[in-house]
């Protein structure tokens, strides 16, 4: 199964959360699951029309306050909500791991060892950023989003974040040692 081809439920699941425009539904991405599940815009749009095809939601357009566009905005129905939780349902698909610091990091030999410290610092720096942004996340969702009923299952997937980042921080740091920098 491809990635594209779960797009529609990443829109359905954001739409459980409230209803929204397709600039919405991306900017939502962008601040929750883009950290292990982005979409593009040019995924959103068509399979916003699609789920609206096949009847998972419904538009309403409405005058804009500031372009002469309409806004779309979009929200989840019952047969969407079926749809949804059938899929979440389902066996998990495999993700193919792609990784170019370890793809680089295996043909390491080929270049001078301090390239391979310079990726590795590098990569260490994004994740110590990544890190940051997760815990300053997890405690503005705990004040924020205190009584919903989405809460719990948003700070588990940033918990996995948080334990994934650390464990790749302490890789890096090992790893810088195996390269003898530290």
């Amino acid at each position: 199964m491809s990635n594209k081809s779960r797009t529609k439920y990443t829109i359905l699941g954001m739409l459980t959360i409230s209803p929204m425009s397709g600039y919405e539904i991306k900017q939502a991405i962008q601040r929750s699951t883009a950290f292990f599940w982005s979409e593009s815009e040019g995924q959103i749009y068509p399979a916003l029309a699609q789920c609206v095809e096949k009847g998972w939601a419904t538009v309403q357009e409405e005058a804009s306050k500031i372009s002469t566009r309409a806004k779309k905005t979009y929200k989840i129905t019952n047969s969407g909500k079926k749809e949804l939780t059938t899929w979440l349902s389902k066996k998990v698909q495999s993700n193919l791991l792609r990784n170019e610091l370890l793809l680089k990091l295996f043909f390491g030999k080929n270049v001078e060892e301090q390239e391979n410290v310079h990726h590795l610092k590098t990569h260490e720096k994004e994740m110590k950023d990544y890190l940051n942004t997760f815990l300053t996340l997890c405690d503005n969702l705990k004040i924020e989003h205190k009584s919903s009923p989405h809460l719990k299952y948003w700070l588990i997937t940033l918990d996995h974040g948080i334990k994934m980042t650390k464990a790749e921080l302490s890789w890096c740091q090992d790893t810088l040692k195996v390269l003898g920098d530290k």
